[in-house]
């Protein structure tokens, strides 16, 4: 359904054209104004497409989060176990560094 009357056009057209012109004007203003409201229609959102939106964008963020929560927790984890390892090698350190200077101090010792 148009948005203008066309019939009221093709009235006001009779009286300025002959009635197969009013008519053939009428009819294309007619296919131009449907076209341009089936038009409209396809770039409107709905209330639906909006309510499906957010419901899609919501479960998106909570999935997001959860991949967060997850990715930190593996962090955590691994920088426990990076912590643990260098304490492990420190220590190992620490006890050859002592070992060494006791031998040195040994040896000084004895010269």
């Amino acid at each position: 359904m148009p948005i203008i009357n066309t019939l009221e056009i093709y009235e006001d057209l009779k009286s300025q054209f002959k009635e197969d012109e009013a008519r053939t004007l009428t009819k294309a203003l007619e296919k131009s104004l449907e076209e341009y409201q089936r038009k409209q229609e396809s770039f409107l959102a709905t209330k639906d497409d909006i309510a499906k939106l957010r419901e899609e964008l919501k479960d998106d963020i909570i999935s997001l989060s959860l991949i967060t929560k997850n990715d930190i927790a593996n962090l955590r984890s691994e920088l426990k176990d990076d912590i643990a390892n260098l304490r492990s090698e420190l220590k190992d350190d620490i006890t050859k560094f002592q070992i060494e200077t006791k031998n040195d101090m040994t040896k000084l010792r004895e010269s």
